[in-house]
């Protein structure tokens, strides 16, 4: 189980969840083809594809995220994404995949706030698409480890740092500290940007209250690292 200090206060962050019905089902591992859509078509909005003047990558927790769930596709903003959704939402009417034009059947749109805190007891999460957890460093180190509890550390303590790292981007202050516990998950193959990558599916544990459907890891932006609540 992995510890660490974190500072006082807590506050929320503003969501907003477009969920879009295309003409077809859309397949998970599309969603980073759904970002490059939104990206080209917004190309003056930075919080769309996280890339400023002469292209330089703005490094920041993804204010918008693109995501395929139950084979629909789904924008989730973050307080200014929250905000450019929608003001954007009615000029959605269609999208492309690769080639394929995709006319927008109906879509969506819920705002909530959201309050992100430290509880009294761990909260049970699942991630549903892949938690790209491990950078080329501790790949390695996690990787060429036969020790279990080396590896559940490992992911225990990158998990904490993740969500640390989300509030720090997003400016909210945590009252106390974190611990997570990520026993329940396991590894699966997949793929970003052509190039095969270990990430982690299951369940896991952390006294850290978090919206449904925001992203943590590596790549949140392409829909990696998507959580839901467990509630039993």
């Amino acid at each position: 189980m992995s510890v660490q200090q974190a500072q006082i206060v807590a506050t929320s962050a503003s969501l907003t969840t477009l969920r879009l019905q295309l003409a077809r089902p859309l397949r998970t591992g599309e969603a980073p083809a759904l970002r490059g859509f939104f990206g080209r078509q917004f190309e003056d909005e930075v919080l769309m594809h996280n890339h400023g003047p002469n292209d330089q990558l703005v490094y920041q927790y993804p204010r918008v995220q693109f995501k395929v769930l139950d084979r629909f596709a789904y924008l989730i903003g973050i307080n200014e994404g929250a905000e450019l959704l929608q003001r954007l939402w009615l000029d959605i009417d269609q999208t492309r995949i690769g080639n394929e034009e995709l006319e927008v059947l109906q879509s969506d749109l819920q705002t909530e706030s959201s309050t992100i805190e430290v509880t009294d007891e761990p909260l049970r999460y699942r991630f549903v698409t892949p938690w790209l957890a491990l950078n080329q460093k501790n790949f390695h180190e996690y990787t060429q480890s036969r020790s279990q509890s080396f590896r559940r550390e490992k992911l225990d303590r990158t998990l904490v740092g993740n969500c640390l790292g989300m509030c720090k981007s997003l400016g909210i202050h945590l009252a106390d500290r974190i611990t997570a516990d990520c026993s329940g998950l396991h590894s699966i193959k997949t793929t970003l940007k052509g190039q095969g990558m270990i990430g982690f599916i299951g369940t896991f544990s952390i006294n850290l209250h978090l919206p449904n459907h925001l992203g943590l890891g590596k790549s949140v932006s392409r829909g990696f690292g998507t959580i839901e609540r467990k509630v039993s």
